[in-house]
């Protein structure tokens, strides 16, 4: 269960404890069958095999409910993110590709898309921008590629990792809009993300 400070708020625990994860799981799968804005409580109680209770004491309510399916989706895309070898010798454009295709891959799934459908533009700017879990799978990935920077001597004056890593979450969240154009999208990330961090 959420702890109660958790309750309604924007920031989720790194991880979601096992009671939780199966009930999230369980709401992505009622909000596949009936659709997110059909879906009620007791169809996600119904599919996670609990009463209807037991969903409203560990949510909120419905929104905090479909926040937490885009965290768990996210989850799974990043796993699909990660399994992408970065062939690139060039840090460069090791980080460009894999900024491109993590925007690609969350940009293109239909499940995601749906959840965000449900939500205002600013809720899911704060589960994309300001939520832990989210800032904690992408600072995973992107770490080791900036590293790779930092030995190459590539990372910008005055810019530490961390700052990187969160102004890069950014711009992921914005560039999610040319998932579309892999054209445009590799060469605004080359001329507007990569020279945000790194010296080119």
């Amino acid at each position: 269960m959420l702890p109660d400070v958790l309750a309604g708020a924007r920031h989720y625990p790194a991880g979601m404890d096992e009671a939780t994860a199966t009930l999230v799981r369980a709401a992505r799968q009622a909000f596949a069958q009936h659709g997110v804005e059909r879906t009620t409580m007791t169809d996600v109680a119904r599919a996670a095999g609990v009463v209807r209770q037991t969903v409203y004491n560990t949510v909120s309510g419905r929104e905090q409910l479909i926040e937490l399916a885009m965290i768990q989706c996210c989850e799974d895309l990043q796993e699909q993110i990660d399994a992408f070898e970065l062939d690139a010798d060039d840090p460069s454009e090791a980080l460009v590709e894999f900024l491109a295709r993590a925007v690609e891959i969350a940009g293109n799934d239909p499940e995601l898309s749906r959840l965000s459908a449900a939500l205002t533009p600013e809720q899911v700017q704060a589960v994309f921008g300001g939520s832990y879990p989210v800032q904690a799978l992408i600072t995973q990935s992107l770490h080791p590629l900036l590293e790779r920077g930092v030995r190459a001597g590539l990372l910008r004056d005055g810019v530490s990792v961390d700052e990187a890593g969160r102004w890069l979450q950014g711009v992921l969240t914005f560039s999610l809009r040319d998932a579309d154009d892999p054209t445009t999208l590799r060469r605004e990330l080359r001329t507007f993300a990569l020279p945000s961090v790194f010296r080119v």
